[in-house]
C-alpha cells in the first residue's frame, strides 16, 4: 500500500494573507522566479482562533535542516495532462503544476520524476481566492488520479477548505514581534483509494503571515493517516520558519524589549512605562498620549489566552494615565506574561515575569 495523499499536498505557501487588510494578487500571489528558504524547528501548539492573539515562539528550537520552495514558469513539457497550468511550483521533489487567475489559485496536478508519477485532477483544488480577508472561509471539493509506472492508479476525492482564522503580536526568536499578523488554517480531508485498499486522510496547516511579507513566516502541520486495519492513526507534526524574506520589516514589527519601558517605533510619540519586571502581586503602568485615542490594555498568559482585559476599545483624554493590575499573586501561576497596549491603531507589547507565590 502506498501513502500518496498525505505527501503530496503543498504547503500553505500558495496562500497569502495581509494582517487584517484584503489578500490582493498583486501583493500576495506567488512570484515567478522567486523561492522560499524554510528552515525547520520544533512543533508548537499553534493556540487559539480569534481577534487579538498573542502567539509566543521566541523560545522555540531550530534545527540545520531547510527546505527551499520555488516558483516557475510552466514548460510545455509539463502541460500535456494539464493544459490549465500557468505556474509551476518546485518543492521536496514534487512539482506542483498550478492555475492562477485574477481571483483564484488552483492546483490542476502534480509531477514527481523521481517515484515515476503523474497526478491530474478532473476538479482541481482550490488554494485560494482573491480578495481575502480576516474572517472570510471557503470550501472546495475535488477530484483527482495518480499513475505510479503507468499501471499502479489511486482515487481520491475530498475537500479543501481555508479560514483566516486569527489575527494579533507574532513573538519569534531573535528578538523579534511582529504586529498586525494573520494565521490562515487550511484543512485538507479525503479518501484515497487503491488496488490494496482505501487510506482516510486529514491535514490540517496553519500559516502567518507579517505585515509586509509576501509569504508566511511560519507553518504548521498535522498530517493524520487513518488506515482500516490500525486503531491508532499515523500522525505527523512540522513546523517551519521562513525569516528574514526580501521583504524589510515593517513600522509595526518591535523588538522585545527585556526592561520596563516600551517605547513605540512607529513615531507616535506614546511610550509606556510598566514594573516591577519580575512581578509576584501586582504590575503598575503609566503613559502619557498626546492626542485623545481609544485605548485597549489586555493581560495574556504565554499560549496567547486572555487573563484579564483591563480596558476595551476606551476613549481616553489626551495626558498622563497610570493604573495597576493587582490581585495577581494567588491568581496566576508562575511564568511568563504580556501587557499588550492598543492605542488607536498602535500596538506595543511588554513581556514578564511572574514569581512564584510566597
Amino acid at each position: 500500500m502506498r501513502k500518496l495523499f498525505s505527501t503530496t499536498i503543498i504547503s500553505l505557501f500558495c496562500v497569502g494573507a495581509f494582517a487584517q487588510t484584503t489578500l490582493t494578487l498583486q501583493d500576495h500571489a506567488l512570484k515567478i522566479g522567486e523561492s522560499c528558504t524554510y528552515r525547520d524547528m520544533q512543533y508548537v501548539d499553534p493556540g487559539n482562533s480569534g481577534p487579538n492573539q498573542v502567539w509566543d515562539y521566541s523560545q522555540i528550537q531550530l534545527t540545520e535542516m531547510n527546505k527551499v520552495t520555488s516558483f516557475q514558469p510552466i514548460t510545455s513539457d509539463k502541460t500535456q495532462n494539464n493544459a490549465n497550468a500557468n505556474l509551476s511550483i518546485l518543492d521536496d521533489g514534487y512539482d506542483y503544476l498550478m492555475r492562477l487567475t485574477d481571483n483564484s489559485l488552483e492546483e490542476v496536478g502534480y509531477i514527481n520524476k523521481t517515484k515515476n508519477m503523474t497526478m491530474v485532477y478532473s476538479d482541481p483544488v482550490l488554494k485560494m481566492k482573491y480578495p481575502f480577508s480576516y474572517g472570510d472561509h471557503y470550501s472546495d471539493a475535488f477530484t483527482g488520479v495518480a499513475m505510479f509506472n503507468d499501471n499502479y492508479r489511486i482515487d481520491f476525492t475530498g475537500e479543501h477548505s481555508f479560514h483566516a482564522d486569527a489575527y494579533g503580536t507574532l513573538i519569534m526568536p531573535n528578538n523579534l514581534i511582529l504586529e498586525n499578523t494573520m494565521r490562515v488554517k487550511s484543512v485538507k480531508k479525503g479518501v484515497q483509494v487503491n488496488p490494496c485498499g482505501h487510506v482516510n486522510v486529514s491535514i490540517v496547516k496553519y500559516a502567518w503571515y507579517a505585515e509586509g511579507y509576501r509569504y508566511p513566516v511560519l507553518i504548521l502541520s498535522i498530517v493524520e493517516n487513518k488506515y482500516p486495519n490500525l486503531l491508532t492513526p499515523e500522525i505527523t507534526k512540522t513546523a517551519s520558519v521562513y525569516f528574514p524574506q526580501n521583504n524589510t520589516f515593517t513600522k509595526n514589527s518591535l523588538p522585545i524589549n527585556s526592561g520596563i519601558t516600551v517605547k513605540n517605533k512607529t513615531n507616535t510619540g506614546v511610550s509606556v512605562n510598566v514594573f516591577p519586571n519580575p512581578f509576584s502581586d501586582k504590575i503598575t503602568y503609566n503613559y502619557f498620549l498626546k492626542n485623545d485615542l481609544p485605548v485597549s490594555i489586555s493581560l495574556y498568559d504565554i499560549t496567547g489566552k486572555h487573563n484579564q482585559i483591563i480596558a476595551n476599545n476606551q476613549s481616553q483624554n489626551a495626558g498622563f494615565h497610570s493604573g495597576e493590575i493587582g490581585g495577581l499573586k494567588h491568581a496566576l501561576p508562575a511564568g511568563v506574561y504580556y501587557l499588550r497596549f492598543i492605542f488607536g491603531e498602535h500596538v506595543l507589547v511588554q513581556k514578564f515575569v511572574k514569581l512564584e507565590a510566597q
